[in-house]
């Protein structure tokens, strides 16, 4: 990925290597500047920083729109006129630090830090170590993904019930994932139901939430690395299914 910003009199070019990344992943670039003025210009709040935007906010340039987590600067005070230099930085995402969604990405700023006016929107993938647990419910049980999003240090990933007979009184589930050490999963299960049932001589629909934790060690789901035991945690969700969904809807 790429960018380019005029400061007068400076020229910045950013390039990133890749074009999108999962939580916890490396990203390395450069950043180059060339002086086209004719005086000196310090560099002293030049340089890359990694910051966490809200996306409307970015496009009606808000100035409350990024909060910078990580900065990375020049090591010179100055550049000549006519000079070029370069800084290469790298930024290493937390593991389980924010991903992209509908609200907020995580941005590299780039020139003049303090001004924040160069900033390219990364995308930031859930971390693969979800995948294996998420295609189960996909592939096996029918559950559709309608959104995804990052909200206090944990991945939300929102499904829609299948229509299928056993999740006639649920309506949709919010699976709450974090990464621990050695691959190890902390998950928690909101389950949005609905239930028929008769107040004051009337039938009417109720709905109903339940929630249900586990700590998943990696044996628990994987047989080795990048060998999912879809069939160990097929027998998982099961289970929560067949513990929080009643037998048939009344």
């Amino acid at each position: 990925m790429k960018g380019t910003l005029f400061q007068k009199p400076v020229e910045f070019n950013l390039e990133v290597l890749g074009e999108a990344w999962t939580q916890g992943s490396q990203l390395n670039g450069s950043l180059k500047i060339t002086n086209h003025g004719h005086e000196n210009v310090s560099l002293e709040n030049l340089g890359v920083a990694l910051a966490l935007g809200h996306i409307k906010k970015v496009k009606t340039k808000n100035s409350e729109a990024f909060k910078i987590s990580e900065t990375q600067g020049f090591p010179t005070s100055n550049i000549a006129p006519g000079e070029k230099t370069e800084l290469n930085f790298d930024f290493k995402l937390n593991a389980n630090g924010p991903i992209t969604d509908k609200t907020q990405s995580p941005y590299l700023i780039y020139g003049d830090l303090e001004k924040k006016e160069g900033h390219l929107q990364l995308t930031i993938e859930p971390s693969l170590t979800f995948k294996p647990l998420l295609d189960v419910l996909d592939i096996f049980f029918r559950f559709k993904l309608k959104e995804r999003k990052f909200a206090k240090n944990v991945i939300e990933f929102k499904f829609i019930a299948p229509d299928a007979k056993e999740f006639k009184s649920l309506e949709h589930i919010v699976v709450k994932m974090k990464e621990l050490e050695a691959g190890d999963i902390d998950l928690d299960i909101q389950f949005n139901m609905k239930k028929v049932g008769v107040s004051d001589g009337t039938v009417a629909l109720t709905k109903a939430k339940e929630s249900k934790k586990m700590a998943l060690k990696f044996k628990d789901y994987m047989f080795q690395k990048d060998a999912p035991n879809q069939e160990a945690i097929r027998k998982i969700f099961q289970g929560l299914f067949d513990e929080v969904l009643p037998k048939q809807l009344f």
